[in-house]
């Protein structure tokens, strides 16, 4: 008898209103797409996990939920990450999921969000036009990414240089761990005289406590005060990718293309 489940796979955080608005939302949204299937989740910081079990929240590791799911007779498994790009996450994620391929009849893993130039061209046009469609001439977006030492660490350049393809000229990109960093955003910003504002938000499907503090929060050194630092009026917006709907359809078609 076929059984059919997917594995929902994040980083996690400790922050339930992040989780509910982000990871939960896109849950549902799965779960609306494909009514025959379980839904199993699981977090990649394996620190948060006994943190959120005790909660009562049924979450996992990968190989943990992998055994799960074979004691619970699942045949067909369909694999979708909540990941930014095809970093070095992401084939450790392939490497186990496929290492198991022999327990289960079928086994299919979806592509992170920024995959394809498509994908690309969704997700700059999904945060623009919800967010800042009326962008005053005077202000400017700042989005900031994790990084990677990971070679795919060069998808942040292109998504700034998409943006400002797409006629969105005021939207930078930056990470907290690679090129380009906020130094490098702040020079290209101060050679524009007439910016004086500038919005600041994660460029992450979660952001945990650590990461929106650093680019929300007050401390010196975040994100937000090396802005301010700078002369910068900044508005902080602690909102994550998977409170962006079309966003979440990214990820919804990406899972989708592996019923296909």
């Amino acid at each position: 008898m076929k059984k059919k489940a997917i594995m929902s796979i994040s980083f996690g955080t400790k922050l339930h209103d992040v989780s509910e608005r982000n990871l939960h939302t896109l849950e549902a949204d799965y779960r609306a797409d494909h009514p025959d299937c379980d839904l199993y989740r699981v977090i990649t910081n394996e620190s948060l996990i006994k943190i959120i079990q005790a909660e009562g929240d049924p979450v996992y590791a990968v190989r943990e939920c992998m055994a799960r799911m074979v004691l619970d007779g699942v045949t067909h498994l369909y694999v979708q990450p909540a990941y930014i790009l095809n970093g070095s996450e992401y084939d450790e994620l392939l490497d186990m999921v496929y290492g198991h391929k022999a327990d289960f009849i079928s086994v299919k893993c979806g592509t992170p969000l920024l995959t394809n130039h498509e994908d690309y061209v969704r997700v700059c046009k999904s945060i623009m036009e919800e967010d800042y469609k009326n962008l005053p001439a005077n202000e400017a977006v700042v989005l900031v990414g994790h990084g990677s030492d990971h070679a795919s660490n060069s998808v942040y350049c292109t998504l700034d240089y998409i943006f400002k393809d797409l006629g969105y000229e005021h939207t930078n990109v930056c990470t907290f761990n690679a090129f380009p960093q906020i130094d490098t955003v702040i020079r290209h910003l101060q050679r524009k005289p007439d910016i004086d504002t500038i919005h600041i938000s994660p460029f992450m499907f979660v952001a945990g406590e650590m990461a929106m503090e650093g680019v929300c929060g007050d401390a010196p050194d975040s994100m937000k005060s090396r802005l301010e630092q700078a002369g910068f009026k900044v508005v902080a917006h602690r909102k994550c990718l998977g409170e962006y709907e079309g966003i979440r359809k990214v990820y919804r078609d990406h899972l989708n293309s592996c019923f296909d």
